[in-house]
């Protein structure tokens, strides 16, 4: 993999996503703020201090170059030169590494110290010298996602986001429909009046998102991880959530009608209603009533 997969206008914030420098959460609010306030995107996430105004510059005028050249320099001198690493980070590697009779090279120190993440060097690695990691992260269609979504969008139906990572993002009242989001990482998520009907939810992670008022009809939520999630209203007809977790989420006034929840892991009492009906299917030695839940006409 080589300079024709990171294309010279491939935007700047999918590039930091990538080299695992900003979350996809920081992207989301630069790009908010860029609509309102029309600075670049590097000066924006500068200035929440998420990055030096050096790693924005670096990437945004000099990547695409060092990419084409065919001489490379080491990872640590990419680094230093995109201001991830400072100059005294870079003598305590030295020092480190003449420590170690140089037996390790200077960015696998720096992880070590915890300087830089593995994913920004796999990310240097990938694209200055074609070496792919194992398992690799795409954040083309999450970027964009998130720019349509602020310029007014709201319907992403079918879309492939398996294995994703959308942690903090936030997309209310739109249209999820068949997504496929199995093992994606949602957590902290904010889908609240959103449809996610037959979307695939199996392995996902959804701890602490916001979730009220959602359609999750024939949903599968196989597994999912639903922890501490707001659950409001929101509606489970004939949804899959077997294995599932939702120890602590707020089901207040939520349908689970035609669902099936065996093997789920539930509080064991709830002073609120929420509703099952007659098609409901539960593990056999559960009672839904005992722990306070309202039988559906």
């Amino acid at each position: 993999m080589s300079s024709n997969n990171l294309s010279s206008n491939k935007p700047l914030g999918e590039i930091l996503l990538e080299a695992g420098l900003v979350s996809i959460y920081q992207v989301e609010v630069a790009l908010q703020e860029q609509k309102q306030y029309n600075l670049r995107i590097g000066e924006i996430l500068a200035s929440h201090s998420w990055i030096e105004q050096k790693t924005a510059d670096f990437f945004a005028e000099k990547w695409w170059n060092l990419i084409q050249k065919k001489q490379k320099r080491p990872i640590a001198f990419y680094l230093f030169a995109a201001g991830i690493i400072d100059k005294n980070q870079l003598l305590i590697l030295k020092q480190k590494q003449k420590q170690n009779n140089f037996e390790n090279r200077l960015h696998s120190i720096a992880v070590e110290l915890g300087y830089v993440r593995q994913e920004t060097v796999d990310f240097f690695l990938e694209y200055l010298f074609n070496i792919s990691p194992k398992k690799k992260k795409s954040f083309a269609k999450p970027y964009e996602i998130i720019k349509n979504y602020i310029n007014g969008e709201s319907d992403f139906r079918g879309l492939e986001l398996s294995q994703t990572p959308l942690s903090g993002i936030s997309l209310k009242k739109v249209k999820l429909d068949n997504c496929n989001f199995k093992r994606a990482n949602l957590n902290n998520c904010n889908f609240s009046h959103s449809s996610l009907i037959k979307a695939n939810l199996a392995f996902a992670d959804l701890k602490l998102a916001n979730l009220s008022h959602v359609n999750f009809k024939q949903a599968c939520l196989v597994e999912s991880d639903l922890r501490k999630s707001n659950l409001e209203k929101a509606n489970f007809k004939a949804a899959n959530l077997q294995e599932s977790d939702l120890r602590g989420s707020n089901l207040k006034n939520t349908s689970f009608v035609g669902a099936d929840i065996r093997g789920a892991k539930l509080d064991s009492a709830y002073s609120y209603n929420v509703y099952y009906d007659g098609t409901t299917r539960f593990d056999n030695n559960f009672n839904p009533q005992l722990i306070g839940w309202k039988l559906k006409n």
